[in-house]
């Protein structure tokens, strides 16, 4: 008899030793996939908040402002919901719920002013290449139905033609700046150029006419310079610079902006 109580406390002991290590290992699990979670929405958090803010007043359409705002939204909101603890979580969805009122309330887009610095150029590319991943992302996961993602796209291409051609123009008024008129006219016949290409009819008819009074003016500079001194001279070795045209990037692959990322 004392043998089977024994044997009864053994199995007893190891049923409830079985069960522990279950429940140890099921907590673990949800645990590492609760840290999981809320590392990718923190990153998320983070990516959103840095296309807000690299893009300058204006430069970003409305559809595609709401887009992220409302994505970052979610991701407070999901945020405060796992770590009700933290209040910057909540505090984060209020501020960007009342950006969103605020855009969707505008009945006509901010004005847009143009690029004024290469770093400031660097940092609305990076926030493109961010958006155009998570729009591709959104596509792929079926959130967002194949026209609005098409209409997505062509916004993002929009903004890039407008990217380039500030790159353009900046680099244009730089080499006048420095004085040297042929390189300066090469750059605004690039942005002129593309805008006349690729710009929506109507959209950049200010700034061609811009462009084109000031390529008017650099090729009379060029034309006094020229007669100033030796044809053979003149010709100079006043090559441009190296630049990436983001335009170019964008238009023939963007597959490295396909690439699995943090939204996935």
């Amino acid at each position: 008899m004392q043998t089977i109580s024994v044997i009864i406390f053994i199995v007893v002991m190891l049923g409830a030793l079985v069960c522990y290590a279950f429940v140890v290992q099921t907590l673990k699990n949800k645990r590492e996939k609760r840290n999981r979670l809320l590392s990718a929405l923190k990153n998320r958090s983070r990516t959103f908040k840095f296309m807000l803010s690299g893009f300058p007043e204006g430069f970003l359409p409305r559809d595609l402002t709401l887009l992220v705002q409302r994505s970052l939204a979610d991701v407070c909101e999901h945020l405060a919901r796992l770590e009700p603890e933290d209040p910057s979580h909540m505090n984060d969805y209020q501020h960007v719920s009342a950006k969103m009122t605020e855009s969707q309330r505008q009945a006509k887009p901010a004005k847009s002013t143009p690029l004024e610095n290469p770093q400031q150029i660097n940092d609305v590319k990076k926030c493109l290449e961010e958006l155009n991943k998570f729009v591709h992302t959104l596509e792929a996961k079926k959130t967002v139905s194949p026209p609005q993602s098409a209409h997505y796209r062509q916004q993002i291409k929009d903004v890039v033609l407008k990217l380039t051609v500030d790159s353009y123009a900046l680099q244009g008024s730089k080499a006048k700046h420095h004085g040297k008129t042929r390189l300066a006219a090469h750059y605004y016949e690039l942005a002129l150029n593309l805008m006349l290409r690729e710009g929506t009819a109507g959209r950049y008819d200010a700034q061609i006419s811009q462009f084109k009074t000031i390529l008017q003016q650099l090729k009379q500079e060029l034309a006094k310079e020229q007669h100033a001194k030796n044809p053979t001279a003149s010709a100079s070795k006043e090559k441009p610079e190296e630049m990436s045209s983001e335009w170019e990037n964008y238009t023939e692959t963007d597959s490295s902006w396909k690439k699995k990322n943090i939204y996935d």
